[in-house]
């Protein structure tokens, strides 16, 4: 990657070609040292985003862009009549306007509209959004779309790219929904596909590894979260569901991003299946050799969000590292093919009588699909028996 210096105000140069980390402010100071200034950055959402900026800059010298994410849609659904937050933290009302520029103020280098949450089929939501946002006239502007995974349904998608494909200002998609919001629709992982290479300057944030996939397919960027609760929207008027485990108990073990597998796996599943077997060891910047089993308590959740951002960076750089669209695609659906292998490889490490680790239906797709469907109903690639 060549290197390339700090840019403000123009949102589509602020983002393009980059993977963000979509993070706490409490995690910002040590995810610096992980993510590059080239070829990542930093969308900073909840308590305290403007203070943990700062000493990014003035302390670390992190020379990569930082936006802040307001989580407007966690709150609230869109309307035609209202489809932004503009009240934010204060007791009286403020403008769109206003908003944007508090966060280029708060040192921003582009500011990401407060929508409000858009369930699916509420295109006057949609519209709204768009007209308020474009109405702008502003350049250093990035509309937020959080929108519901029904979206992505065969009867939406189509008229979705419709509204979006002539949008002159970049879009951010986050989309809404508990667990991995692409696989509530059976065609969620394709409907992406179709969105990030059909709508220009469309990026994919605050999603899991899917960011990854729609780099390789050519998204402007992604921003894949830190958390479990960060890689996707959770509907207002719903508690976020974290899950239980091991036959129904409470399970406070992280999510963990198993390299060889290149999925999320709570701790306490993998501890589980291993038992006193040796398991793999990572090998990544921030574990040094760590066992992948060892994640287990509440107070490893923080060490687990820096290994996934430590292990998801590097498959970023060389990802991002060739200079053709078919050289990303070559190398990301290769390294799933190697995923899909290492799941079989991972269940003779266990001696499992029958399978316990199961590609995802996600890692299937990206690893046979060349190029991005005309369809979102596109058949998925055959499994080998």
């Amino acid at each position: 990657m060549r290197p390339r210096g700090r840019v403000r105000g123009d949102a589509v140069a602020v983002l393009a070609g980059r993977v963000f980390a979509h993070t706490r402010p409490s995690d910002a100071s040590d995810l610096v040292a992980l993510i590059g200034a080239d070829d990542g950055g930093l969308v900073l959402t909840g308590a305290n985003p403007v203070r943990a900026a700062r000493r990014c800059r003035d302390e670390q010298a992190f020379g990569g862009p930082i936006l802040f994410d307001l989580a407007a849609a966690e709150g609230k659904i869109a309307t035609r009549e209202r489809p932004f937050d503009e009240n934010g933290d204060r007791l009286v009302e403020t403008t769109l306007e206003e908003r944007v520029q508090g966060q280029i103020d708060a040192g921003a280098d582009a500011a990401l509209t407060p929508t409000l949450y858009l369930r699916a089929g509420e295109f006057g939501a949609v519209e709204a959004a768009v007209e308020g946002a474009v109405g702008l006239g502003r350049d250093d502007v990035i509309l937020s779309l959080p929108m519901d995974a029904g979206w992505l349904a065969r009867g939406l998608i189509d008229k979705v790219i419709g509204l979006l494909a002539g949008v002159p200002i970049p879009k951010a998609i986050m989309l809404g929904g508990q667990f991995n919001p692409p696989q509530r629709v059976m065609d969620g992982v394709l409907g992406l596909r179709r969105l990030v290479t059909e709508v220009p300057n469309v990026a994919l944030f605050r999603t899991d590894l899917a960011g990854l996939d729609a780099m390789a397919q050519g998204s402007l960027a992604a921003s894949i979260g830190t958390s479990s609760a960060l890689r996707h929207v959770v509907p207002p008027g719903e508690a976020a569901v974290y899950g239980r485990a091991n036959g129904g108990r409470d399970d406070r073990s992280p999510s963990v991003l198993v390299p060889d597998l290149l999925s999320y796996v709570r701790g306490s599943v993998l501890a589980d299946r291993f038992g006193d077997r040796p398991a793999p060891l990572c090998r990544c910047a921030r574990c040094g050799g760590r066992s992948i089993v060892s994640f287990l308590r509440q107070e490893d959740w923080r060490d687990a969000r820096l290994h996934g951002v430590a292990v998801w960076t590097q498959w970023a750089r060389n990802l991002l590292y060739p200079d053709s669209l078919a050289g990303r695609r070559r190398y990301w659906r290769q390294l799933c093919r190697e995923a899909i292998a290492a799941h079989a490889r991972y269940n003779t490490l266990v001696r499992a009588r029958e399978p316990v680790f199961t590609p995802p239906e996600s890692l299937w797709i990206w690893a046979g699909e060349d190029t991005a469907p005309t369809t979102a109903g596109a058949a998925v690639p055959v499994r080998p028996r």
